[in-house]
């Protein structure tokens, strides 16, 4: 049998977000379909004006096409059509933080209903790294106690993974709680209050670690 610990340890970095992540909805509504469909156009001009005014502090722009539905109310357990909506739907990566409170006024001002943002952080940021290396650290210093407390010594790594690689898969909730890299921070959620402020995004990493047990 291995004489081994096994270990689990946990670290966790903290940043300021790389980018943000802006929607923008623009509609109109009239009783007649092609009204409530130039209507929409008209706004997703104006909008577009503003998205390539600030095209340089953006990273990505993905746009869904403009759409026309009837809007309806039920009447008597009959649906009524009462008009028509077109709308349509940007979301824009902004990599440029310093400049997104001026984009998202201006996009407010262009007609533009915004939503966001939601904080992120590229995939290269330091905090991976960091929370990674923390919790290496953390593995290390965890069998030092056990073999200590147990009178036992350990010595080299037998071997080192991320959670799931090398023993039977958790379950989804101890997946979503031990995740290598999970990152995790506040985003914007009531349309009529829109923070700006860039939130500290926490990058928690998870790794499990065998210390070899040295024979007496």
């Amino acid at each position: 049998m291995d004489r081994e610990v096994i270990v689990k340890g946990i670290g966790q970095a903290k940043s300021l977000p790389d980018r943000a992540e802006v929607k923008v909805v623009i509609d109109g509504e009239d009783v007649t379909r092609d009204t409530a469909y130039n209507r929409a156009v008209e706004s997703a001009k104006a909008v577009d004006v503003v998205i390539a005014d600030y095209r340089d502090v953006l990273d990505r722009v993905t746009t869904t096409a403009l759409s026309v539905h009837p809007k309806n109310r039920w009447k008597k357990g009959e649906s009524i059509r009462t008009g028509w909506r077109a709308s349509r739907t940007t979301v824009l990566e902004v990599v440029t933080l310093e400049r997104l409170g001026d984009l998202i006024a201006n996009l407010a001002g262009a007609g533009g209903a915004v939503t966001g943002p939601t904080w992120s952080l590229d995939p290269d940021n330091g905090a991976y790294s960091e929370a990674r290396r923390l919790a290496a650290i953390d593995a290390h210093h965890r069998a030092e106690d056990y073999a200590q407390s147990l009178g036992l010594t350990i010595g080299k790594v037998a071997w080192i993974a991320e959670p799931g690689l090398r023993s039977p898969r958790p379950t989804d909730a101890d997946w979503m709680g031990g995740m290598i890299g999970e990152a995790r921070g506040e985003s914007a959620t009531d349309e009529d209050i829109i923070d700006i402020s860039p939130e500290e995004i926490f990058v928690t990493a998870t790794v499990e670690v065998a210390m070899e047990i040295v024979a007496d």
